[in-house]
């Protein structure tokens, strides 16, 4: 095991982002979605959807977080009035689109109630949405690649001013343009391994300025052990062996890990450059944790490190504990919390 003690040194949140703004970004996933985003400004975005489960939705005025991180990683996130949570992590120079959307569990059954144009039907959303059900919540994580990148200026209300109905001839021009089954059929060659095979086995420990204290283990490709507590000498919760999405992004020893607490009900992404000792972190928080932390802690009684582990010796009472008082209080609207800092604790584990 190699042990490394870190000083955590303040990791300011860049707000230049002027390399963003104003730019439309037309992308495709690799599952082929085809989605078109306008950085409206530094807290606005408008988008539209061309395919996929929500194909024909469209969005104006979406308020978002835009930072940038690591030099060349913009991070954008918001929640929508649907209940639905997203983090994209978009490098403009090596054309790389991460996106990770938390679908609660009334979209992912019926995705087709929300295409359409979304500001004329904010107060059905919103009902739709508290209607649920809420869980499990639904985590895809997915490449893109950018087709299009076009500098129209910032505040432009004609950029996206039609239905993607409406505008698909014009896409579909420019996917012809850029030739989008060659981009398909040879998706990310260029980028290099996207396997996060490095990250496994990797134990980090970090802390936010609000004083949230956070430790992450990698256990498989797929697959973390993870605790939190809001303050030095208060009780962890925990989460063990929780299925995770982890991808590595293009550059050395970067990677996106991204999952929801199946018991309290938070959903975490973080964006990691391990060879800088910098992660940035969205969090999207049920509304009942914050008016019931000690519940949240109560799922972690004691612990046990197991050497490099993070594991929790009686985890099944205390996490129906968590689940009943997720279940019992509100949880939207989500609060959207954004925090970059610097790990305080690395270790490379053996298996």
């Amino acid at each position: 095991m190699v042990h490394q003690e870190t000083t955590p040194k303040p990791v300011g949140q860049s707000h230049d982002i002027t390399k963003i703004t104003g730019k439309r970004l037309l992308y495709t996933y690799e599952n082929g979605w085809l989605y078109e985003l306008y950085v409206k400004n530094s807290t606005t975005i408008d988008y539209r959807i061309y395919s996929g489960p929500v194909a024909k939705r469209w969005v104006k005025n979406q308020k978002v977080n835009i930072q940038l991180f690591a030099g060349n990683l913009f991070k954008i996130s918001w929640c929508e009035p649907t209940g639905t949570a997203v983090t994209l992590c978009i490098n403009l120079d090596a054309r790389q689109h991460h996106g990770v959307i938390y679908f609660p569990r009334w979209v992912h059954l019926n995705a087709s109630k929300t295409a359409l144009f979304q500001n004329h039907h904010l107060l059905e959303m919103r009902r739709l949405r508290d209607s649920g059900p809420t869980y499990p919540i639904d985590v895809v994580n997915e490449f893109a690649e950018l087709i299009l990148v076009d500098d129209v200026g910032v505040d432009k209300e004609d950029v996206i001013s039609m239905s993607p109905t409406e505008f698909a001839p014009t896409v579909e021009r420019l996917c012809k343009k850029a030739n989008l089954p060659h981009i398909l059929a040879h998706f990310g060659e260029k980028w290099g391994s996207r396997d996060p095979i490095n990250l496994v086995g990797k134990h980090l420990g970090f802390t936010y300025r609000n004083g949230w204290q956070h430790e992450l283990y990698v256990r498989t490709a797929s697959s973390i052990d993870y605790r939190i507590r809001s303050r030095l000498g208060s009780t962890w919760h925990s989460s063990d062996d929780q299925d995770a999405s982890i991808s590595r992004l293009i550059g050395p020893n970067r990677y996106i890990v991204s999952w929801t607490d199946v018991s309290s009900g938070i959903s975490t992404s973080l964006t990691l450059d391990v060879d800088r000792l910098e992660l940035h972190g969205v969090h999207f928080l049920p509304q009942w944790i914050l008016t019931n932390i000690e519940e949240l802690q109560l799922s972690l009684s004691s612990t046990a490190e197991s050497g490099h582990r993070i594991v929790s010796s009686s985890p099944n009472s205390s996490e129906n504990s968590v689940t009943d008082s997720r279940d019992a209080g509100n949880t939207y609207p989500l609060h959207h919390v954004v925090e970059s800092t610097s790990f305080s604790l690395v270790e490379d584990c053996e298996g």
